[in-house]
């Protein structure tokens, strides 16, 4: 890849957050409210260096935290992905075409991330060895479900701690706080839905 021009920094933050990486959403959304790195950092209770690193792509927070950060600004997690209306009924998608959640040690993409309306969100989640959902449990005011397609994985709910492996899974069913993490030598890869959708 070619080194971008030194204006595509500042071009970014001037264009739609929906043609922008998590990164460039983040500094879009930032600029477009009026906020300094410092004080959405504060806002939402973390490092300055955490907002500046997330912005520059050398950082990829978890759902919990990424939530924490938009809604200090504040932006909802779906608008902060909305992309443009499709009113497409039938969608299909390679690997590559998934709306990238985060990426680096925990890589979550989801499909259909441009239909607003849906009824039910599907993520496919990668998790490098030790990698998880963070320390922040995933609360979700609805239903989630998810098989383990490769590796292994821990899950935690309240008390509850229950080690996965392939083809094994869980459904939670109402509010239920989990957090899960690759407690294997190789990359775990998860298929979650949800319903309502989280983005």
């Amino acid at each position: 890849m070619g080194q971008k021009p030194i204006s595509a920094k500042d071009e970014a933050s001037t264009r739609d957050p929906s043609d922008l990486d998590l990164g460039a959403r983040l500094r879009a959304v930032r600029k477009r409210a009026g906020l300094s790195q410092r004080e959405l950092a504060k806002r939402a209770g973390v490092t300055n260096s955490t907002i500046s690193m997330i912005e520059q792509e050398a950082h990829s927070p978890s759902l919990a935290s990424l939530h924490r950060i938009l809604s200090a600004v504040p932006i909802s997690m779906a608008d902060f992905f909305a992309l443009p209306s499709s009113q497409q009924n039938v969608l299909f998608y390679d690997r590559d075409d998934l709306a990238v959640v985060a990426r680096g040690e925990a890589d979550l993409r989801v499909l259909a991330a441009e239909r607003r309306d849906k009824s039910l969100q599907m993520f496919i989640e990668r998790y490098q060895p030790g990698a998880g959902t963070g320390d922040e449990p995933i609360a979700h005011d609805g239903e989630t479900a998810a098989v383990v397609l490769t590796g292994t994985v821990e899950v935690t709910v309240g008390d509850v701690t229950r080690v996965l492996r392939r083809g094994g899974g869980y459904q939670l069913i109402g509010r239920q706080p989990y957090t899960l993490r690759n407690i294997g030598r190789t990359v775990a890869v998860v298929a979650c839905a949800c319903t309502p959708p989280m983005l």
